[in-house]
């Protein structure tokens, strides 16, 4: 009886140790899990905000990729466009090339005609001299300005020329200032065509006309001056159309 009883008593100590030691296993167990739960859950949460990160940056990347997109065919048509200008440029600064050749020729030659048409004036019947020399000299203004065409230029020396060629075609009066014995004095001149060029004063007491011989003013006779009112009136259109007489002087070298 007392072997059975020790016995007995070992193994319920025997017993009593093992609950004890898988209670603490289980407790041990228990910790475990939760421990790994408590980081399972850390690592669920971090990779929740990496998802979150990554969708923000995948939204980020699309839109700079459209972005981009956008921009390339922006830079590729203002590309064209520049290259477009660069040939432009190019084929103005050829054409300024050219110009400049040929202004190197019709400069010079516009300068010519210009003095030509001067010593022309200077030889010609004295008549509307203030409005022909103010011409001139607004074409040689014209010729230093540098903000009018070289083709404007050559146009208004091509007008000035037409308005000389047509003195030489038309009968006209006019009226202006005329130095009679030292006194400036107020007169109606006749001009025909470049043949013959007269004046009567205001008053109609004096008279006179351009002698091509001397290049001088003559004191017009009394038939002169009658012709020259008869003219004056004609030119003037106060009278009709009339067979007039006026003196015509040639040159004694011709």
């Amino acid at each position: 009886m007392k072997y059975i009883y020790i016995t007995t008593i070992f193994c319920a100590s025997i017993f009593a140790q093992s609950v004890t030691e898988e209670d603490t296993t289980v407790k041990d167990t228990i910790k475990l899990s939760t421990s790994s739960i408590e980081k399972s859950g850390l690592t669920q949460e971090q990779i929740v905000k990496l998802d979150e990160q990554t969708r923000i940056l995948l939204a980020d990347y699309q839109s700079t990729s459209k972005e981009y997109d956008s921009l390339k065919l922006y830079n590729d048509q203002v590309q064209k466009i520049i290259n477009s200008q660069i040939e432009e440029i190019e084929s103005i600064l050829q054409k300024i090339d050219e110009l400049d050749k040929t202004n190197q020729r019709i400069v010079p030659f516009m300068l010519r005609m210009i003095d030509g048409l001067e010593n022309f004036i200077q030889l010609d019947l004295p008549f509307l001299q203030t409005e022909r020399k103010s011409r001139l000299d607004n074409l040689k203004i014209t010729m230093d300005r540098g903000d009018v065409s070289t083709s404007e230029k050559f146009r208004l020396i091509i007008e000035a020329y037409k308005t000389e060629l047509e003195y030489g075609r038309t009968i006209e009066s006019y009226r202006d200032n005329i130095l009679i014995e030292g006194i400036e004095t107020s007169a109606d001149f006749l001009r025909i065509g470049r043949i013959a060029l007269t004046y009567l004063t205001v008053d109609g007491s004096k008279g006179g006309y351009w002698d091509t011989n001397t290049s001088s003013w003559e004191e017009a006779t009394s038939s002169i001056k009658r012709s020259t009112a008869d003219a004056l009136k004609v030119a003037s259109k106060q009278a009709p159309p009339a067979l007039i007489k006026i003196p015509v002087y040639r040159n004694d070298d011709e």
